[in-house]
């Protein structure tokens, strides 16, 4: 057990993660450039996080990876030299620019904001591939296999031994709608990344769309966020639209924790009313 879920753990009522990246960024005004800049990002999020206490902090390291790529031309014209599914990411995964940019914020919010559990995102392997092959080819589908997947985790798993002595204490991975694994078979394509969590001693969780199609029970994840986490791991309860609209939010079971995403568009003041619901202030 990591720092995150001896965190949830210990908790009297439900832990309260908060997804604030887009309602942050408009609230602050941030430039879409702040995700190249170590210093600005770690005054950006320690701003936001002043304002929204979070019980956990998340290193948004996909977001990073992805202004990375769209801010780099000659980047952009390598992942699209080859045609293969797997290359495009694994060119952007192997790229030495891409990867400093990374390292660097995530040891700059590491260094500042360590008083919460810290949790890299970054995009599941079977979404990273589809989303590095569309920024290099366009919006065209691609048609990823299980073998490519599992190509894709190696890779995956190497980056990330990048992070290794940064400080954080687990990581997310996140699905696409529509596009998620449905049983532990399915997560068993990410072994190589589980087996570098295991390493570095890191909490591993997913974050999916909906959760209710998922068969059996999640093995190999210590977390998985959804409307309707599947049984066999730390469940983390995603707070549905309706919440913001003045629903009552969902039950947590026991031993769970809460997940909520601001809307980009919401009232600063009516948020700050809505998170007090949700930590039953």
């Amino acid at each position: 057990m990591g720092a995150l879920l001896e965190r949830i753990a210990a908790s009297s009522t439900p832990l309260v993660w908060l997804d604030d990246a887009a309602y942050s960024a408009r609230l602050l005004a941030a430039p879409s450039t702040v995700w190249l800049d170590a210093a600005a990002l770690t005054a950006f999020r320690r701003k936001a996080a002043s304002l929204l206490p979070s019980d956990v902090t998340v290193v948004p390291i996909g977001a990073i990876m992805e202004a990375a790529v769209k801010a780099d031309e000659e980047l952009l014209a390598e992942m699209r030299a080859k045609k293969r599914v797997i290359a495009p990411l694994r060119t952007l995964l192997g790229d030495a620019k891409a990867r400093s940019l990374a390292i660097d914020a995530a040891k700059a919010l590491c260094g500042t904001l360590s008083s919460k559990p810290l949790v890299a995102s970054i995009p599941s392997p079977r979404r990273w591939i589809k989303e590095a092959y569309a920024w290099a080819h366009g919006p065209s589908e691609a048609d990823v296999d299980p073998e490519e997947v599992d190509s894709a985790a190696v890779y995956v798993a190497e980056f990330l031994r990048g992070l290794g002595t940064v400080g954080v204490n687990a990581l997310l991975l996140e699905e696409r709608i529509g596009d998620e694994p449905t049983s532990a078979g399915e997560i068993a394509w990410y072994q190589p990344v589980i087996n570098v969590c295991k390493h570095y001693r890191w909490d591993i969780g997913l974050k999916l769309a909906d959760g209710g199609e998922f068969h059996g029970e999640a093995v190999d994840m210590a977390f998985i966020i959804a409307p309707r986490p599947p049984m066999g791991t730390v469940p983390g309860v995603a707070t549905p639209a309706s919440f913001w609209a003045d629903a009552m939010p969902p039950a947590v079971p026991a031993g769970g924790f809460r997940f909520a995403q601001i809307p980009a568009d919401a009232n600063p003041e009516y948020v700050l009313q809505r998170l007090n619901a949700l930590r039953g202030d």
